[in-house]
């Protein structure tokens, strides 16, 4: 598996540019801070702290942004043009990684499904690695699925509180307030899907 662990939140966000990327597609989509406010509930500051890479945003703050500009969760984290084929393969340890936070835990992100064009699926390996910043519960369109491959997580869905353990999975709809803790060390395989919105141009 790719390995971000060594590396320092700062050089992480430097390397993604998530913020660049935001700012350069809510402009070409002629777009203000307020119009991306309004469509996601988030403040224009904040907003303008992801975009400055200030922010590391919890991947359910990202999807929502992703959703008021109309792009694929992934979108921001393409970096190279890949071949149009019907499939794609990620070997063993070269998942995409993108380093994000949610909830009081610090997460690797690894991206398993970058490289397909045209997808409405977005799998993801993730490793609960450190306690962060809590944050409250979001909600989104979509669906998603969790398995538990190592560990035990802790989903908050709704009003309700679902403890799972290795060999675990849960399928839900993401509309539902949610968010995820587990201890260090919890390893999770995440698939998530958002409809069939077309991507960025």
């Amino acid at each position: 598996m790719a390995n971000i662990k060594g590396k320092k939140q700062k050089d992480v966000l430097r390397e993604l540019d998530l913020g660049g990327k935001i700012r350069e597609l809510r402009q070409k989509r002629g777009m203000t801070l307020k119009d991306i406010s309004e469509r996601t509930g988030f403040s224009t500051a904040l907003l303008s702290q992801i975009e400055n890479n200030i922010v590391s945003p919890p991947i359910s703050t990202l999807w929502k942004i992703a959703q008021a500009l109309d792009v694929k969760l992934t979108y921001f984290f393409q970096t190279t043009p890949l071949e149009q084929q019907d499939y794609f393969v990620v070997r063993k340890g070269q998942g995409k990684p993108v380093f994000r936070q949610e909830s009081r835990f610090a997460i690797n992100y690894f991206s398993l499904g970058y490289g397909k064009e045209g997808r409405k699926m977005d799998p993801f390996l993730i490793e609960f690695s450190g306690k962060e910043e809590e944050m409250e519960p979001l909600g989104h369109e979509g669906e998603e699925f969790i398995y538990v491959l190592k560990g035990k997580l802790e989903l908050t869905y709704g009003d309700k509180v679902i403890i799972l353990e290795e060999g675990d999975s849960i399928y839900y709809d993401s509309r539902v307030s949610h968010k995820a803790e587990a201890p260090p060390g919890t390893v999770l395989l995440a698939v998530l899907y958002r409809g069939d919105k077309r991507e960025a141009e």
